[in-house]
This record gives structure tokens, sequence and C-alpha cells, in this order.
């Protein structure tokens, strides 16, 4: 699926059928929930709490997820969303794929040292000793859509340049990997963040690296 697509169709799925889906509600529900599901974890936030965190009744939050467990995924894909958006992820004219790659990989460390989304990576590590039911829901919902839509840009990205790409997930996986580093680490273990110019240093090595290695022609 193309990264719009893949935009298109969450929009579609929290429009659902009937009359338009009152956007600021949603946005409500959604920002009330990725909270306390921090604060209380899985269990300890109730939609009840989450309603009325939200200003909505638990009716109308029961109208637009299904359940819990539906109303976490969507809460951890907006989230990603906030970082790795279609504008991020897509080309336009006069951009570079180098320009791309680095706009991506300064994105995707800042999601990944988010002070929340380090908290809901510990959410679910935590969760993880009790079953692996909500991890799984978390790499479903945050990292493999995350490593897709970049796996998309590369392939649209090696058809413009001519380029043969014949893995473009795994080179995805690659580059996340690699642009995590230590940054990640330290955001981790609570550690001071290296000074900005290290970080942009680091980001512009690793897509360098990257495209010698994946976009070179032989």
């Amino acid at each position: 699926m193309s990264i719009t697509g893949a935009t298109k169709t969450r929009e579609a799925r929290l429009k659902g059928p009937g009359r338009p889906r009152d956007r600021q509600k949603d946005e409500a529900i959604l920002k009330a929930a990725q909270r306390l599901f921090l604060e209380r974890g899985f269990e300890g936030a109730s939609v009840d709490a989450i309603a009325e965190a939200a200003g909505v009744a638990k009716a109308t939050v029961y109208a637009r997820f299904a359940d819990k467990e539906a109303l976490l995924k969507e809460s951890i894909e907006s989230k990603c969303g906030e970082f790795l958006d279609a504008d991020t992820l897509g080309w336009r004219p006069g951009r570079t794929l180098r320009d791309g790659l680095i706009a991506i990989a300064e994105r995707f460390l800042s999601l990944v040292t988010d002070a929340d989304a380090l908290s809901m990576h510990r959410l679910m590590m935590q969760e993880g000793q009790k079953s692996d039911r909500l991890p799984s829901l978390f790499f479903e919902s945050a990292i493999l859509p995350t490593v897709r839509r970049l796996a998309a840009f590369l392939d649209s990205e090696a058809e413009r340049l001519g380029v043969s790409l014949k893995d473009s997930e795994g080179a995805a996986w690659r580059f996340l990997g690699m642009v995590k580093g230590e940054d990640h680490m330290r955001a981790m273990f609570s550690m001071r963040p290296r000074p900005r110019a290290a970080v942009r240093r680091h980001v512009a090595s690793c897509v360098d690296d990257f495209i010698a290695a994946n976009f070179s022609r032989p």
C-alpha cells in the first residue's frame, strides 16, 4: 500500500459510516487515552476515565472505537503519525533522496527519543511479562507500519532514480536501526542527550552510508 493510501485508509476508519465524524472529539479521545495509558497502564486506564478526561460521554468513545484495545492501537498510530506523516515520507519536486532521508531520519529519531514514546515502549515491556498480546499490538501498530511506509518511500525513490532495490523492507529495517544508534540508547537510560551538531553529523553519516550501500549503480 502506498503512503497516501495508508493515510486515507486510516482517515476512512476514523470517519466511519454515516454522518461526518467530529475530528476534535476524536483528537480529544486519543490524547486522553495516550495520557492515561501512560499514567495508569492498560488495565488501569478505564474507558470511563478516558471519556471523562476527553470531555465526552462513554457512549461517544464506543461509537468510535470497538474496545479499549482498538483505542490503544489508534492512539499509538496517532502518536507515530505526529512524527512520520505523509509529507515527511513523500517526494516533492526539488528534494533529493539524501534530503528526504535526512528529513525521515531526523523525524524518526525525534519519535524514538520522545518522552511519551519511550514511556509507551517501557509500558509494553512491562505488559510483555504478562502476555504478548499488547506488545504484539504495539509492534503491529507502530513499528511495522513505520517500516512499511519507509519501504514504500524507498521503492518510489529507486524507481524514480532507475535503481534496483531488491529488498526495500529489509533496507528500511537496517536504516532505522542504524539511525537509532547512541541517541536512542541515551534516551532509554535517561542520559543527557548529545549536542545537536553531533546528532546531525550522525544522521548525515547514516544517510550517506545507506545511499552508498543501496542506491549506487554498479
